[in-house]
């Protein structure tokens, strides 16, 4: 079939800047490179919006609210046509209620639900409609969400495909130990300082109070190991005082939000994700085993598919301070495992979570979106 540039609208509802939404504007800009056409539709009033018109990406303004939505869908149907786009993405809830809505009619090749947490899906009516007859595809990004919706909605499993986050591999990394000292010095710590960390958003549901409890638990047997907290969210303060309320405010550092991820993946001796609920497949643990990172995850949404317990590093139960705290002490105190297992998550992030295979599977699903409606690609 020939190829040629698509034209691919995505919409985001969301106001927030987590992984979801740095998934979207990855990929969007990863099409740009690729020589394909993507116009993001997304709130004034969200960090995508500003950091998509930072990278030069067309952007339109679009409410996406409640109150806003009647507008909103004689508003995109308008751009539908002015655009004509090849695929249009929905990402978020708002946004897929308006942007499905919408293109009822206006006969787009490829028409896709995103669905990025694995929060279950409510069976109502109005969702099966949107998922069974609104949509071409749903891409999720776990394979858990997809056998969620798959039952409860009566999808049929034709219609789902899988698409875990994608990362761009950074052209270097730093060694080790100089990733180490500059982190040493950017807190004011000692030679002897080693870190334990995590990256991620701040939310209630990423398990950062179960994370500090475990790290209290084992903080005197491994007295040069600092515990250093990436990211910035509704539950800084919290944190903050439950840090000083177990004595550990000199032990525990928080580094807040950066764009830069992979100098801590470096210095860290292991980079945990203790989220209790609603996540993926997340993009944290394949950049963290491609650096090459001992990894730690739980037992929620699809952490497992990513990270396969006593092969790639350690799952444990969401919740479960102590269990947490045994596995920190495994990979701690068992290099030769820990080394086997560095190496078998290196290889499965390089072989299959980077954005060049991301964006490959995605065009073949859009390929074969056209071909069942009979369209040029």
């Amino acid at each position: 079939m020939e190829k040629r540039p698509l034209t691919i609208l995505h919409t985001e509802s969301h106001r927030a800047w987590g992984g979801q939404e740095i998934r979207v504007l990855t990929e969007c800009l990863w099409m740009r490179k690729k020589g394909h056409r993507p116009i993001l539709v997304a709130s004034k009033k969200s960090k995508i919006y500003y950091k998509a018109k930072e990278e030069s990406l067309e952007v339109l303004p679009m409410a996406f609210t409640n109150l806003s939505a009647p507008g909103d869908v004689l508003r995109l149907r308008g751009w539908f046509r002015r655009y004509t786009p090849d695929v249009l993405n929905t990402h978020g809830n708002m946004d897929a209620k308006v942007g499905l809505l919408a293109a009822k009619g206006m006969h787009i090749p490829c028409v896709i639900r995103s669905r990025h947490h694995s929060h279950p899906v409510s069976p109502s009516w109005h969702n099966k409609w949107m998922y069974r007859r609104l949509s071409d595809y749903i891409f999720t990004s776990a394979q858990c969400i997809a056998d969620q919706i798959a039952s409860d909605l009566d999808v049929a499993s034709s219609k789902m495909a899988t698409v875990s986050s994608g990362f761009v591999p950074p052209e270097s990394l730093l060694e080790k130990e100089e990733a180490v000292r500059r982190l040493q010095e950017e807190f004011g710590l000692d030679q002897k300082a080693r870190f334990i960390g995590s990256v991620a958003m701040l939310a209630e549901w990423k398990g950062h109070h179960v994370l500090i409890d475990a790290f209290a638990s084992i903080s005197e047997r491994f007295p040069d190991h600092h515990l250093m907290i990436v990211g910035d969210g509704s539950e800084m303060q919290s944190l903050v005082e439950h840090a000083k309320k177990l004595k550990l405010s000199g032990r525990i550092h928080f580094a807040g939000f950066r764009e830069d991820p992979w100098p801590f993946f470096r210095a860290f001796d292991i980079n945990i994700l203790a989220s209790t609920k609603n996540e993926a497949t997340s993009q944290v643990l394949p950049q963290a085993m491609y650096a090459r990172c001992p990894v730690i995850g739980t037992n929620a949404g699809g952490i497992p598919e990513v990270v396969e317990d006593g092969k790639d590093g350690l799952i444990v139960e969401p919740s479960d301070s102590a269990a947490l705290a045994d596995a920190i002490q495994t990979i701690l105190t068992s290099p030769e495992k820990t080394a086997a297992w560095v190496e078998s998550a290196y290889q499965k992030s390089a072989g299959f979570y980077t954005m060049d295979m991301m964006i490959e599977r995605i065009l073949k699903l859009y390929q074969r979106a056209f071909e069942k409606k009979g369209g040029a690609f």
